[in-house]
């Protein structure tokens, strides 16, 4: 069985309000592993609204609305989606009492306008709303098309209905809940091209599907399973993970909600090392993360010059040439790391460099050009954090191969 959401409301379209209501559709219907191949946003227009109804009948077998079931002139759901099923709008005065008697819970009178709440295509299957005065329904579609389910857009009780009442009935019109498993590899310092790649025949496949979503610095590899048990899903997951852990290597920082600052203050804290920052780059993000990932007890020193020359002048520190490496190891506590993020210099060139005793090496490494901007700021603070993880892993490739 296949599903579809649509989304109703101008507002939505015009950006006033963020639809959350989407995305709990979304995880709800993973829950029970059940597909979600569309999402479509439509706003008040009951041609429009019985339009996007008629196509996502055409190509899905249930189709879930949010929003329109108000008492206004402009909550038009109730009418299109009785065009689309090829239904009547009927009213019904059991649905009228089930209002009224919302109504009298807060102590007050229902307005005639909320009669039009009662109205419900012919034939449909109420669904009652326990938290609020919007009654819910699904309507079978006379052509055998599949059925539509409309829920509240009030997010509370969206969020009610499709816990308490959607999802059971779907789970039992599915003939038992399915499992659908994702899986997220945390890849840092390796760009998106370079991933797919690696991988690019991976991300052709069926079952699990395999695919990737890029951030700053960062690009997620995402393993998706569809089986009857969880189990049978885990055990799709681990042969596709398995492989793509080969093929990535040390890329892969972490699974699911890990972080880089935390999977990096963690590694200082299982050896007892400190950092050092001078960062003249990110406007102290590299350390931040750090402290917001709870980490803040690895970090020595936190420098943030608004410049080189303001960074040598704090750290009293005079160069031999261009060894920039100087500040690194300038703010390294003793047996620790120095982390030194700087630039830009004339021609827009930055320099991100790591120093300290790690396995008797000392590393620097060269970074991209510099623009101003919130992306590039974060880009630079990732990969410092990232750089630093593969130094204490002593996993530290050539910057050529990250871009």
């Amino acid at each position: 069985m296949r599903a579809e959401i649509v989304m109703i409301g101008t507002e939505l379209l015009l950006g006033e309000i963020v639809d959350t209501n989407a995305a709990k559709l979304a995880l709800g219907l993973r829950s029970i592993g059940l597909d979600l191949y569309y999402k479509t946003t439509v706003g008040d227009n009951l041609a429009r609204i019985t339009e996007v109804l008629n196509h996502a009948l055409n190509r899905s077998d249930v189709v879930i609305t949010s929003g329109g079931l108000g008492p206004t002139v402009d909550d038009m759901t109730r009418e299109a989606v009785a065009n689309a099923t090829g239904r009547k709008l009927v009213y019904s005065d059991e649905l009228e009492r089930q209002i009224a008697a919302r109504f009298r819970l807060f102590g007050r009178e229902m307005a005639e306008n909320n009669k039009r709440q009662a109205f419900i295509p012919d034939g449909a299957l109420p669904l009652r709303n326990p938290v609020g005065t919007a009654p819910c329904f699904l309507s079978e579609d006379v052509a055998g098309r599949g059925f539509i389910i409309s829920l509240p857009g009030v997010p509370r009780e969206l969020e009610y209905m499709l816990d308490n009442t959607v999802l059971p009935l779907l789970v039992e019109r599915m003939g038992g809940k399915k499992a659908l498993k994702v899986r997220v590899l945390r890849t840092c310092a390796v760009g998106e091209s370079n991933i797919d790649r690696a991988i690019g025949d991976l991300e052709e496949l069926a079952n699990p599907t395999v695919g990737l979503s890029a951030h700053a610095g960062q690009t997620d590899v995402r393993i998706t399973a569809k089986a009857d048990t969880e189990a049978e899903a885990e055990a799709l997951i681990a042969q596709v993970e398995a492989e793509l852990r080969r093929r990535l290597g040390v890329a892969i920082y972490g699974v699911d909600k890990e972080t880089v600052p935390g999977v990096v203050g963690q590694l200082l804290a299982e050896r007892g090392l400190k950092i050092g920052v001078v960062d003249t780059l990110s406007g102290g993000l590299l350390a931040r993360d750090l402290i917001d990932a709870g980490f803040g007890e690895v970090i020595a020193a936190s420098l943030q010059p608004d410049s080189v020359a303001a960074a040598l002048a704090e750290t009293r520190v005079s160069l031999n040439g261009s060894d920039y490496s100087a500040l690194a190891r300038a703010v390294a506590p003793a047996g620790g790391l120095g982390v030194a993020l700087l630039g830009p210099f004339d021609d827009d060139q930055t320099l991100i460099l790591i120093e300290g005793p790690v396995d008797s090496q000392h590393v620097t490494y060269a970074s991209r050009k510099f623009q101003d901007s919130d992306y590039v700021r974060r880009w630079f603070a990732t990969q410092g954090l990232d750089w630093v993880r593969r130094v204490l892993l002593n996993q530290l490739t050539s910057p050529a191969d990250w871009n």
